[in-house]
């Protein structure tokens, strides 16, 4: 059997007990009952008879100031609220009582920033919600009429965030202030109920402090070195009541889900906030008499107590600057007063609603949701007409009609989730995630697409789960899809070429507008805390833009979505290319922003050809290259065939070979592939002598427009083979179905360029 201290701390003062008392003389081993009567005459002996207390423990923490010197400045803001069930178990013999802090529920927000002469260097920032571990603590009886409370619940209350100094950002975890029972212990001393008071451990306390010293008041300035921390914490407990329980549940829980309502703002589809909700949940408190209870005794009140996430925005896309980064404005799950009132509750503040002093069995709380991934818990706190009380426990999972089992401690939690989870159980049960970590990002593409090395689309599941606002419209994500955020500007003339980049990687693309997205960052996960969040996922930017000599480009590319400043298709594309030809440049450019390279990067140079006749002037555009007299012919590779008549200066993709060994061109690799180039001119070959002559390919039989993602990095078609036209892919290069990474999760290098001199000469030409 494992044991834990506190069983071992009890068992051991009961047997010091037990062992005092058989030492005692038999006389004073049992007290006569008028003995005992006139223990209970001193305000500690009537509490300490009392076997268990229950209640609830809430605190506020806040923190805020600055230092400065001739040169720096330190800025620092920081809030925490705490909320926990609280039972206290006497041990009468020993004057010491055990206090048992049950799982508690915080919210957590900081940020510091510091400044040199005026430029910020460093900035740390962390907000999160979450549950804190059961703990255990002390109660001590220093006079017959005072109490010590020894409360230990909020140092080591972590939150994940972020620090950033001189450009470099890195995760850090940070902690909250300690308030150490050792250090401050005697500012938590309290008066006992007097014996003739109702019996009620009640306490408050405000306290600011500075690591280990108690301040009076918050400076102004405030010193160099000294963090002015302010406390307000109040505790309240009564009696336990052993006829009753008091068991929670809520209507639909299974396959409830927080919602937000779209409100939306003219020119914009974002919104930080609502005033309707867009789910409610019904939750309902019921008195269960115990087993063995001769008697039910109706409660006086019931008060439910809600504690709440407080993540920015209400989807992951909402600007976090619509949000207030601390306070409690914008909790995800909160109480309305309308709707509490409709089922006679007492608005208390949006945590909290109880009902009026009176009879009651049962009573109805209403919590409204206002965050599509928001969540949190929910205690209720009983009183019976007697004085005792009552905390909430749940329905035991395991009962069944006509065969109840003892309801179990804890909150009921919101959604209806996994304790060590914030997302709802119904939707990773229909996506198949039951058993996924709630930061998990395993998505893959499946038949062998994607770089093994690189997983996942960049989205936590939960993020998957609280979704995103796309032209106003709410979607959650699927978490077997890799998703992929585009902004559409060129708009239906690009859908063919979009169509195809998503068929060909499997990825799942999204349509974003200008409104839901902040247009500097492209950051499509912006609004999150820490805790659910890995790493900022960009949206990619797709429009018409003068291409450098008239070709399109991706601009950072390739690489994965946070490098891609945007992808630019060459004015002109859309009106004047083919369809088939416009579908493939804009998927090859696509697939550029998924880190996605060319077969290889040389071999090709941009030039016109003007003139008549066989003869014609080539001027490359690349000034490096000299211009100078060609021989034109048609795509058979022979001379019986007429000259090709062009068109008036236009600029041509001209495919060569390297001078370097070993190194393959744009035009390489499977014939058929998006990311292969489509050449217009070949420059001949063979034998060397005739490498002025230039063969157009755009004819009778041209290059194909690529429609697939290749497999291989061999040549296929006219490039197959030792004599292929531009045979195989450059070393690393090809196989393109396997080089797909859509997560900016991934630092990714980029992709070498083989050095290329191209193979071209020319001869004399005159006008």
């Amino acid at each position: 059997m494992k044991l834990h201290l506190r069983d071992s701390l009890i068992f051991g003062l009961a047997f010091l007990a037990a062992c005092t008392a058989q030492d005692a003389p038999p006389e004073e081993a049992v007290l006569p009952p008028q003995s005992m009567l006139q223990r209970l005459d001193t305000p500690a002996s009537r509490v300490l008879a009392v076997p268990k207390w229950v209640g609830v423990l809430k605190a506020r923490s806040r923190t805020s100031g600055q230092w400065t010197t001739p040169q720096t400045t330190h800025q620092w803001k920081g809030d925490l609220t705490y909320f926990a069930p609280i039972e206290i178990t006497m041990l009468e013999a020993s004057n010491f009582a055990f206090v048992d802090i049950k799982r508690g529920f915080y919210n957590f927000s900081r940020i510091e920033q510091d400044t040199f002469q005026g430029q910020t260097y460093a900035t740390y920032a962390a907000r999160c919600s979450d549950s804190t571990a059961a703990r255990t603590s002390t109660m001590e009886f220093p006079s017959d009429s005072t109490y010590k409370m020894q409360l230990t619940p909020f140092s080591s209350i972590p939150c994940k965030g972020t620090g950033t100094q001189d450009g470099t950002t890195a995760d850090t975890t940070y902690y909250w202030y300690a308030l150490s029972p050792f250090q401050f212990g005697s500012h938590f001393v309290f008066d006992l109920p007097a014996v003739d008071a109702p019996l009620r451990i009640h306490g408050t306390k405000h306290l600011i402090t500075s690591d280990s010293t108690v301040l009076t008041s918050i400076p102004d300035p405030v010193p160099y070195g000294v963090t002015p921390v302010e406390w307000d914490i109040e505790w309240d407990l009564r009696p336990a009541s052993d006829a009753l329980d008091l068991v929670l549940s809520a209507e639909n829980h299974d396959d409830w889900l927080p919602l937000a309502k779209l409100e939306p703002v003219i020119g914009s589809s974002l919104t930080a906030g609502s005033p309707e909700p867009g789910s409610t949940l019904v939750v309902t408190a019921k008195a269960v008499p115990k087993p063995d209870s001769s008697s039910t005794p109706k409660l006086k009140r019931i008060t439910f107590y809600l504690k709440s996430s407080n993540v920015p925005g209400i989807a992951m896309n909402t600007p976090y600057e619509n949000t207030p980064p601390f306070g409690d404005v914008n909790r995800d799950l909160q109480f309305e007063q309308e709707k509490n009132a409709l089922h006679g509750l007492d608005f208390i503040d949006i945590a909290t609603v109880q009902t009026p002093e009176g009879e009651y069995m049962e009573a109805e709380a209403v919590v409204s949701s206002f965050d599509f991934g928001g969540y949190g818990e929910i205690v209720a706190w009983g009183e019976t007409e007697d004085g005792d009380s009552v905390m909430s426990m749940l329905e035991n999972p395991g009962s069944t009609p006509g065969a109840p089992l003892p309801p179990i401690e804890g909150p009921l939690l919101l959604p209806k989730r996994a304790s060590g989870s914030f997302i709802a159980d119904k939707w990773k049960a229909d996506t198949n995630s039951l058993s996924k970590a709630d930061l998990d990002d395993s998505d893959i593409l499946g038949e062998g697409r994607g770089d093994p090395g690189c997983p996942g689309d960049g989205l936590t599941l939960y993020e998957e789960y609280r979704g995103f606002i796309l032209n106003n419209q709410h979607i959650r994500t699927h978490p077997a899809d890799v998703d992929y955020f585009l902004n559409n500007k060129i708009g239906g003339a690009a859908s063919g070429g979009i169509n195809l980049f998503s068929s060909l990687t499997g990825i799942k693309v999204h349509f974003a507008s200008a409104d839901d997205f902040e247009t500097s960052t492209r950051i499509i996960n912006s609004a999150y805390d820490k805790a659910t969040h890995q790493n900022d996922q960009h949206l990619v930017i797709l429009q018409e833009k003068a291409g450098t000599n008239g070709t399109s480009k991706t601009y950072g590319g390739p690489g994965n979505p946070r490098k891609i400043q945007y992808i630019g298709i060459a004015t002109g594309t859309i009106n004047d290319v083919p369809e088939e030809g416009r579908t493939s440049i804009i998927a090859h450019e696509l697939a550029h922003s998924v880190n996605v390279p060319h077969h290889g990067e040389g071999g090709i140079f941009i030039a016109t050809i003007t003139g008549n006749g066989t003869l014609r002037k080539e001027t490359p555009v690349d000034e490096t290259l000299s211009p100078g007299g060609v021989e034109v012919y048609l795509e058979s590779l022979t001379r019986d065939q007429s000259p090709r008549e062009l068109a008036t200066d236009p600029k041509y993709l001209i495919a060569t070979r390297c001078s370097q060994d070993g190194t393959q061109s744009v035009f390489s690799g499977a014939h058929d592939c998006i990311m292969r180039y489509r050449a217009d001119v070949m420059v001949h070959l063979t034998p060397v002598n005739e490498r002025h002559r230039r063969y157009f390919l755009t004819g009778h039989n041209p290059e194909p427009y690529g429609n697939t993602l290749c497999s291989t990095k061999y040549g296929t078609g006219f490039n197959a083979g030792p004599n292929g036209r531009h045979l195989g892919a450059a070393a690393g290069r090809g196989e393109c179905i396997k080089k797909i990474c859509a997560s900016d999760k991934y630092t990714l290098p980029a992709w070498p360029e083989p050095p290329c001199t191209p193979i071209r000469t020319v001869t004399t030409y005159s006008e």
